[in-house]
């Protein structure tokens, strides 16, 4: 079946070792945001203290503003309450993310002002769009990882090129369309669509019930995005190919965003649902902060983004996450139709630290079974570490089930992708105003990533 060519061993690994010990909480994972980079001031190297006569270093750590989560935060307070016991404290700065954060941290590898561990996309990330792998620790080898499925740990890229450059730190996301189920009951839907024209009557179902069907959230524009992830999972799906080699073929100059049409389409519906008045008029000028809002008190009835949302709106609202469910956009046939997988985010060493082997064993311990839980005390998902337990919220299981059904895909823009292909975000935002076609945005993209190919001293564009 084409089914089993698409599924990749990564979402196949994901599954087996993280699904085991998770129920059904709050849920949070990396995300692309695009907000304005703060800059960072410069690093100072490992420092030590005298508490009870034990040694303690302070290792300094980087890390985006939105992937510093309520986990994150009873991870680092545990670790500064216990650090004579570890022998290790955390001084954490953070950054906004998305493409200009992105470029913050390049900046900062290109000029060696370095933290002395750093939480980023992965080896791979820093390898092909960073040029910059030698600025990262081979670690070697970790207890904690004995508490990972070697095969998640290789196709995840925390193994990469048979060394050890980083270690997963935070949950797994999962893209979907979250509603708000009083909503929908409200304007007489009985059921989430299964393909196009039943979202489409639902969004109409819903829009004459005087609420808006589809929250856009286009001041933050990366949120534009997320639409038309699941366009490029049919993508994969109809190429006939394993995730590998579609991004093998799209990496060596063979394949082109030009040539993907049903990614191509995706945008097209996207755009269609402002041309139906599924969108609210303001969507623009409205945040993601917003969207949140918007979905937990019932005054939007859909939205879509990556599960780390569900944490946000289970802060401000908890009242309302029984009420949240998620599904997978359904542009196409039920069977077709694919939630999209991100790995978290990998936890490494750099060459700028002062003392490698303190930073490693700050790494182990965050990575164990114990300090992962206390992680998903804070954020409840789905962990990579085979010994943590938690539970999920209804829209976080929907999902789940979703991948444990094998209907998975990951995510186009972070395990395959090698080249930088500019602000997408920012692209779908000029082609709802006008000012670029949809044909101008795949050109855009294959131009910006035949340019950093080339940069990148890659044969393969120079023919």
């Amino acid at each position: 079946m084409k089914l089993k060519r698409v599924m990749s061993l990564l979402v196949t690994a994901v599954m087996i070792c993280s699904l085991a010990a998770c129920g059904s909480g709050k849920e949070a994972a990396p995300a692309e945001k695009e907000e304005a980079a703060a800059p960072a001031p410069a690093e100072t190297p490992a420092q030590e203290e005298e508490s009870g006569g034990e040694e303690v270093k302070t290792l300094t750590m980087l890390t985006f503003t939105e992937w510093y989560t309520d986990g994150w935060a009873a991870l680092d307070k545990y670790i500064n309450e216990n650090a004579d016991e570890l022998g290790f404290k955390l001084d954490i700065q953070k950054i906004a993310g998305g493409s200009q954060g992105e470029e913050v941290v390049k900046a900062r590898f290109a000029t060696g002002d370095l933290p002395d561990i750093m939480q980023s996309y992965g080896a791979k990330w820093i390898d092909t769009q960073v040029n910059a792998l030698d600025k990262m620790v081979d670690m070697e080898s970790l207890p904690s990882e004995s508490e990972y499925d070697p095969a998640t740990m290789e196709e995840g890229g925390y193994r990469y090129n048979g060394k050890l450059y980083g270690m997963p730190i935070g949950t797994t996301s999962l893209l979907g369309v979250f509603y708000n189920k009083d909503v929908f009951e409200e304007a007489g839907v009985t059921e989430v669509p299964k393909d196009w024209q039943g979202f489409l009557d639902t969004c109409e179902k819903i829009k004459a019930a005087g609420k808006v069907p589809l929250y856009y959230s286009g001041k933050d524009a990366w949120t534009l995005q997320c639409f038309n992830h699941f366009g490029f999972n049919k993508e994969v799906f109809d190429s006939g190919l394993s995730y590998t080699e579609f991004w093998d073929e799209m990496n060596t100059n063979k394949r082109h965003y030009a040539d993907c049409t049903q990614f191509k389409e995706a945008i097209e519906r996207s755009k269609e649902m402002l041309d139906k008045g599924y969108v609210q008029e303001t969507y623009l000028s409205d945040t993601y902060d917003m969207a949140q809002t918007a979905l937990a008190k019932g005054e939007a009835a859909m939205y879509i983004n990556p599960s780390n949302v569900l944490d946000e709106i289970a802060n401000k609202y908890p009242e309302a996450m029984e009420n949240i469910g998620g599904f997978a956009l359904p542009l196409y046939e039920d069977s077709q139709n694919y939630t999209c997988l991100s790995l978290p985010g990998a936890l490494g060493v750099t060459t700028s630290c002062k003392d490698v082997e303190a930073a490693k064993k700050a790494i182990d311990f965050i990575s164990s079974a114990k300090a992962q839980q206390i992680y998903a005390d804070g954020v409840a998902g789905v962990y990579l570490n085979k010994n943590v337990t938690c539970t999920l919220t209804p829209a976080l299981q929907d999902l789940v089930d979703l991948m444990q059904n094998g209907k998975s895909i990951a995510l186009w823009q972070g395990a395959g992708n090698n080249y930088g292909y500019g602000d997408f975000g920012a692209m779908v935002q000029d082609y709802y105003v006008g000012s670029k076609t949809v044909d101008d945005l795949l050109k855009t993209m294959d131009d910006e990533t035949a340019k950093n190919a080339i940069a990148a001293g890659d044969a393969n564009w120079n023919k």
